[in-house]
């Protein structure tokens, strides 16, 4: 089924920053180093008009997870190579791992998060707060019949708030 280029130049928008950020958060949890913050927002301008084909019909997941893969190699040398200083000549098996795991966690996300953010749209839609989500406490007047006069206790207090003094036997 094919969409409209408003609906998929919107899906390759709003899935773009998911991929880099993932992406960059998952290779910062390895140890690498973050590259400046324009490299960030190329990346997800080039990452938006990459994914502009791929978005007017749905991917099935194993080619979603495969294109994914190769994003997640091309941004990890991209955040390595931008970031002046990183993890020596190969990457290590942590940073292999938490790419691998990006990879499948975008996955999931680009392919249940429109329906997720459907549901949760439509329940609130549905079933909005009414304008009094909270309680109100009543305000009760309390009468007394007549006033209490302060006594000092027993064990040395003073009137007020003050602490108790010590009893001196």
């Amino acid at each position: 089924m094919r969409s409209t280029g408003a609906a998929h130049a919107g899906r390759a928008a709003s899935s773009a920053p998911v991929v880099v950020l993932l992406s960059l958060g998952f290779h910062l949890l390895a140890g690498g180093a973050a590259p400046v913050a324009s490299t960030v927002g190329w990346l997800t301008a080039a990452t938006a008009v990459a994914a502009l084909p791929l978005t007017r019909r749905p991917l099935w997941p194993a080619r979603l997870v495969a294109l994914l893969a190769v994003a997640q190699v091309v941004l990890h040398l991209t955040f390595h190579t931008t970031a002046h200083h990183g993890h020596g000549h190969g990457p290590p098996l942590p940073m292999v791992a938490t790419h691998a795991l990006a990879t499948v966690l975008t996955a999931l996300v680009l392919r249940y998060g429109q329906a997720l953010l459907r549901a949760g749209l439509s329940r609130v839609v549905r079933h909005p707060l009414p304008p009094r989500a909270f309680p109100v406490l009543a305000r009760t007047a309390v009468a007394a019949s007549r006033p209490v006069p302060p006594t000092a206790p027993a064990t040395g207090a003073a009137s007020g708030r003050a602490p108790p003094l010590p009893v001196h036997s």
